[in-house]
């Protein structure tokens, strides 16, 4: 799967910013499209390996749910003037569940991603954790060659003097 496209956001962007009013009824519409946008943008710099199924699945969700946002807002846009459909209880329901969407779309993949982070944290954690005991163990084999040289050099030392004293006795 490829990550979504961040075409929809501004999209809805566009169909927000050109209805002022309902910028202010519901700003924190805006505010979670750029949340979303911010990780989404994160997530394009990611290759699909890089990103865990939990994540995918998010994002699939979430994307759902921005082509969903931007059908409703198109509806409002061509058949209601902003006054109209800002203070129409149905609608303002329509926005409220959108709103709520939103929500859970931004929190599905929030904990998605922090769950995919601490993962590949454990992941490194773990690497580090062999790589410390990798090089102890290569110290201590570096130690013991270290103390077998000297042991050698002895045995060669000991070996030359006995040559030695055999080569005087000969003569």
């Amino acid at each position: 799967m490829e990550v979504i496209s961040i075409t929809p956001f501004w999209g809805l962007y566009k169909m927000v910013d050109r209805m002022k009013s309902n910028n202010q009824e519901f700003p924190h519409i805006m505010e979670k499209l750029k949340a979303m946008e911010k990780l989404v943008l994160f997530l394009q710099n990611k290759t699909p390996d890089q990103i865990s199924e939990d994540v995918k699945e998010a994002l699939d969700k979430l994307n759902k749910t921005v082509i969903s946002a931007t059908m409703l807002m198109k509806k409002f846009e061509d058949t209601f003037k902003l006054n109209q459909f800002v203070k129409a209880n149905d609608n303002k329901a329509e926005f409220e569940n959108l709103n709520k969407s939103l929500t859970n779309a931004f929190v599905n993949l929030s904990v998605a991603l922090h769950v995919h982070q601490e993962e590949k944290l454990t992941q490194q954690k773990m690497q580090l954790d062999k790589q410390c005991i990798l090089e102890w163990r290569l110290k201590e084999q570096e130690n013991k060659i270290a103390e077998q040289e000297d042991e050698l050099q002895r045995v060669e030392s000991k070996l030359d003097n006995q040559a030695t004293a055999y080569y005087c006795v000969l003569q």
